[in-house]
């Protein structure tokens, strides 16, 4: 019966938890990216300043809003350099958060509701976790407020989550906030540059990602 009751509590937690996301995503669709930028601004310039919009941020990522928004807007709003420590800490914090919410409401459930299936994708990740987070964040297909929940409900530790979540993020983000901090003058050499090398990053993260996964396959088919 104690199991019974366990598997029980951990199933209606999990159905929580996909209330939550729910009702997160239809909000943010109805506040919109407009909203979003409004709301960031607003902080930025309220008595916290920095601090406030990073608290925003990372409740914003909590709540599934893209973290691209939030990302070119504290660029837009700080520059290059204090929007730099700006988003990578609001996405840090609120990547972090979203993992925690998702390993405590919904691991316990999917683990009662999958079972092996479950540990196949647990067994896949195995020792080298740190090393699949990140090649996934270095992926720009793999949605990033996605993965954030998704690693909560596998067996990922917290601390190579959050490492492999700042090294894998720090490119891009360094990236986009160069090249937005530079858009007020779009014929500058410092914008061309920031484009073309976004550009590079992409095609290049992506083939590296790849050939890691595939040289993972062939290691585990051995």
């Amino acid at each position: 019966m104690p199991d019974t009751a366990n598997k029980t509590l951990a199933i209606v937690r999990l159905f929580i938890f996909i209330a939550l996301v729910i009702g997160a995503l239809v909000s943010i669709a109805i506040f919109g990216a407009d909203g979003i930028r409004d709301a960031l601004e607003q902080a930025s310039t309220s008595r916290w300043g920095a601090v406030g919009f990073i608290i925003l941020y990372a409740i914003l990522v909590i709540a599934f809003a893209p973290g691209t928004v939030a990302t070119i807007t504290s660029a837009a709003v700080f520059g290059f350099g204090t929007g730099l420590v700006v988003s990578m800490a609001g996405a840090s914090l609120g990547a972090t958060g979203a993992f925690i919410i998702s390993r405590a409401l919904g691991r316990d459930g999917v683990v009662a509701l999958l079972g092996d299936r479950l540990s196949r994708i647990d067994d896949f990740l195995g020792e080298r976790e740190f090393l699949s987070i990140l090649v996934l964040r270095l992926l720009p297909i793999v949605p990033f407020n996605g993965l954030n929940y998704a690693a909560g409900l596998s067996s990922v530790r917290l601390r190579n989550y959050v490492a492999a979540t700042v090294l894998g993020i720090l490119p891009g983000t360094t990236l986009t906030t160069f090249t937005v901090s530079r858009s007020g003058s779009p014929g500058s050499n410092g914008f061309l540059f920031g484009i073309g090398l976004t550009v590079v990053a992409f095609v290049v993260s992506t083939f590296l990602a790849r050939r890691t996964l595939a040289r993972r396959k062939i290691n585990q088919d051995d």
